[in-house]
């Protein structure tokens, strides 16, 4: 498991960070965060007010952000604010993506989403002698705390330290995490702990300040933030929209048009024709085609970033967020309207000015 190296502080480092940046479809900010580079969409995701739950409050902001599923299946990065306490809305997005979401921090993007899915590879001494209910797990300056054992972990988390402590933090039934005070230091950290962690999904720890008493219950609520409980939240409410879309209202179906006849006859072409008349060209080992938009790709990319699928639909894994069909692509690639580009398909021998209007 590994990160991005720690950045320079110099114009290059950062240079590069924007680069990688504009490789993502979609930025996820918060309350604080630094704002995403120009032409990359993005999404809000403030807390609800009016009540004290945290994980109520966090829920309640992805509510009115309007973010999807269906938002994830493109490349998404979080927008992390230079503050421990991103660990709160990131532990939600990582529940509503049903995965890890990659970061930028610190001037850094770090691809959490590339990480080894379960931290079986560091060893552990095995169990702890009789039932460990309650750990905690920081820095090196971390203070021990009453009535737990302290895991302290190395500044470069990846590595960490003895198997002792890796048992302490895969056994325990409830773990503390005091984290570092940088945004970027306090992520790593915190993947890394919930991937030892990790039974059927990563298991996420409480956030904690190292000043709490010590817990007198399994679920004791004032050992800090629960962070697990949002992921779950999360991941519940995930759960909702999808069974919301399941039981939609079915309407008898309104008479279409000669118009938009015309639409869906051209929606149903062939896309691999439509790309090959857009210039692009197919790898033959991968399957995927070239990507008629390179300008949104960084440096010009040109390399086969679109995926075919048989309803003749196609994604470009750096510039749709979800499959989009032959008049879609048109559009989109040569700044026609539908009916410009229903006519462009259908007439084969029909040519337009190829450049971006």
């Amino acid at each position: 498991m590994s990160v991005h190296d720690r950045p320079c502080d110099d114009e290059a480092q950062q240079r590069r960070a924007v680069n990688e940046l504009t490789d993502y479809v979609l930025a996820i900010r918060m309350p604080g965060s630094p704002p995403a580079p120009a032409g990359i969409k993005t999404a809000d995701v403030t807390p609800a007010t009016g009540t004290d739950d945290i994980s109520a409050a966090v829920i309640g902001g992805l509510r009115s952000s309007g973010l999807t599923s269906a938002d994830f299946r493109a490349k998404v990065i979080f927008m992390a604010p230079d503050d421990a306490r991103c660990l709160i809305h990131y532990a939600a997005l990582c529940g509503f993506a049903g995965r890890r979401v990659d970061a930028y921090a610190g001037g850094t993007v770090l691809e959490f989403s590339r990480l080894a899915p379960d931290g079986s590879a560091f060893t552990d001494a095995g169990r702890p002698e009789g039932h460990l209910m309650w750990a905690q797990a920081g820095g090196p300056g971390v203070p021990a705390a009453p009535g737990m054992p302290t895991v302290r972990l190395a500044p470069d988390t990846p590595r960490i330290a003895a198997p002792e402590a890796v048992s302490v933090i895969r056994y325990a039934a409830r773990l503390r995490m005091v984290a570092p005070p940088t945004a970027r230091d306090a992520l790593a950290m915190f993947l890394l702990i919930a991937a030892i962690r990790r039974r059927a999904d990563d298991r996420f720890p409480y956030l904690s300040t190292g000043t709490e008493p010590a817990p007198d219950t399994k679920d004791d609520p004032t050992q800090g933030i629960d962070l697990e409980k949002i992921r779950r939240a999360a991941a519940e409410y995930r759960q909702q929209l999808r069974a919301a879309r399941r039981g939609a209202e079915i309407v008898p179906p309104v008479p279409v048009s000669a118009h938009d006849l015309r639409v869906a006859e051209a929606n149903n072409a062939s896309i691999t024709t439509v790309l090959a008349r857009l210039g692009s060209t197919a790898d033959s080992t991968t399957g995927r085609w070239s990507c008629p938009r390179p300008d949104r790709h960084s440096n010009g990319d040109q390399n086969p970033s679109v995926k075919v699928f048989s309803d003749e639909r196609a994604r470009c894994q750096r510039c749709d967020t979800e499959k989009i069909g032959p008049v879609r692509l048109i559009v989109d690639v040569l700044g026609l309207t539908p009916d410009e580009a229903a006519d462009f398909i259908l007439d084969s021998d029909r040519t337009v000015d190829t450049r971006r209007r």
